[in-house]
């Protein structure tokens, strides 16, 4: 006999019939449960934009994705880099910097998009 959480697990997820499940046992229906789980999400680095004109800011966020890059509206919890414009939002600013989020220029993220390379703060502001 399965256990409940088990049962419930197998009505929910599986293929099976009553009849089917009834006849398993604990550890064929948890070596199910576990070969057929969902796949982890796939992590993306996630990038956000703040302070460009709106068809600066597109040609950005199309390059980005081209590239694989999760594009986010706002500071994140998960956020990579906040890219600054000349205009940037203080909000952003001020969120991104509590976070420690690296805060990059446009030519900054220019060249990562062309070498993968990630600016690094101790050299460009020092």
């Amino acid at each position: 006999m399965l256990t409940e959480k088990l049962t419930r697990i197998l009505w929910a997820k599986s293929p099976f019939s009553e009849q089917e499940i009834s006849q398993m046992t604990e550890d064929e229906g948890w070596r199910w449960v576990y070969k057929n789980k969902a796949p982890k999400k796939e992590e993306h680095t996630e990038v956000c934009f703040t302070g460009f004109p709106d068809s600066e800011k597109s040609d950005l966020v199309r390059r980005a994705a081209a590239v694989g890059l999760a594009v986010m509206g706002s500071v994140t919890r998960n956020l990579s880099f906040l890219v600054e414009g000349q205009y940037p939002g203080p909000a952003k600013m001020e969120k991104a910097e509590k976070q420690g989020v690296l805060i990059i220029t446009r030519d900054e993220f220019e060249q990562f998009l062309q070498t993968g390379e990630i600016p690094d703060r101790s050299l460009i502001h020092s």
